[in-house]
């Protein structure tokens, strides 16, 4: 090696040594971060309604505090390393748990958790009556019916044959009709203070019309759309999954709703018929109706309409899907898609008027 060559080679180790002693020295004064930890934990994140909670922790605490749902908790600590408190939710579904305070070495933490209630009850079979059937258009993919002062109404689906329609109970011929845009697959309908709702399935896009037909306002949603009712003027929207929707008359979303029994979330929940406190929702191919408690979220009854399935109908394509109370005669009317007939059933757990001012 020349002696220029030796030259430059010191020049490379004595930058190389300069800079490494730089990083040795920032790496000495430089505070050591760590990454943070969760204080407090679940267990197990079911529940029933009226169990007690509890919560575990990874080191000591000093003092803290328990919020459910942003309401503070009344807690007792049982052991240095849990807690135990009795929840008050009456509500089924996801709830939110902010454990919040100070570690026996000092430490501040806050931690979120999530636990998820299901049902108290076992639902109760709800027997029924059939007090009288009527024709039903076997061309109607039947996903919305409703009686609104006496009068019934009707929503089908598919693309290019999903209609609106008027219809006349004893023939079941359609008094009025309107076609949905082919690109349109028709979902439920519901009618709130002489305006027609109605959902479509995958294109996120409500319509609401006058009585007449005449289109009044469209509003759009951001999941599929299946069934549809309401309370007073709180609209009430399944999408197929455990999930009930409330929005008021303009589409603005004011709340969910998170059905479950006593084995967990019930989903596939359909066309929807709200009455007294409850709504009552087809189970998306299957034969069954089921009662929930709209105070609660818990499924407190169910109707098995296995025995009243055409002949002719193969449930498993043709599903039940069609529930619409008439406080006229106070009793349910009940299709199913394309069925050639509509039944009128009597619940032994009704009485008296439906009070849905209709």
């Amino acid at each position: 090696m020349n002696t220029l060559s030796k030259n430059i080679l010191l020049v490379l180790i004595s930058v190389v040594s300069f800079y490494a002693c730089q990083q040795e020295k920032k790496s000495e004064n430089e505070a050591v971060v760590t990454e943070p930890h969760s204080i407090a934990n679940l267990p197990k994140s079911r529940y029933t309604i009226g169990d007690s909670v509890k919560i575990g922790f990874t080191e000591p605490v000093a003092d803290f505090q328990v919020k459910t749902d942003g309401e503070i908790n009344e807690s007792k600590l049982t052991g240095l390393d849990s807690v135990t408190f009795l929840s008050k939710l009456i509500k089924t579904g996801w709830h939110q748990l902010v454990v919040a305070g100070k570690t026996k070495s000092n430490v501040a933490f806050t931690d979120t958790l999530r636990f998820e209630l299901v049902s108290d009850v076992a639902p109760k079979e709800i027997t029924y009556a059939v007090a009288g059937s009527f024709p039903h258009l076997k061309t109607s993919f039947t996903e919305g019916l409703e009686f609104y002062k006496g009068e019934l109404y009707e929503g089908t689906g598919e693309n290019g044959k999903s209609q609106l329609l008027k219809i006349d109970l004893k023939t079941g011929a359609a008094l009025k009709s309107l076609n949905l845009d082919p690109k349109y697959f028709g979902e439920g309908i519901t009618i709130v203070n002489d305006k027609i709702y109605q959902l479509t399935w995958q294109s996120g896009v409500c319509f609401r019309y006058n009585m007449d037909f005449t289109p009044d306002k469209t509003f759009t949603y951001y999941f599929q759309g299946w069934g549809l009712t309401h309370r007073d003027t709180t609209l009430m929207m399944s999408d197929g999954s455990n999930k009930i929707h409330f929005y008021n008359t303009e589409y603005e979303k004011t709340g969910d709703l998170e059905v479950y029994d006593q084995n967990g979330p019930v989903r596939n929940i359909n066309e929807l018929e709200y009455l007294n406190g409850y709504v009552y929702a087809n189970i998306f191919e299957t034969t069954k109706i089921i009662k929930i408690d709209v105070a609660t979220g818990k499924v407190v009854g169910v109707l098995d309409m296995q025995s009243i399935i055409p002949a002719e109908i193969d449930a498993r394509k043709d599903v039940l899907n069609g529930i619409a109370y008439n406080s006229t005669d106070q009793s349910f009317y009940v299709t199913g898609k394309n069925w050639p007939v509509m039944f009128r059933i009597k619940l032994k757990d009704i009485k008296g008027d439906g009070g849905r001012n209709l």
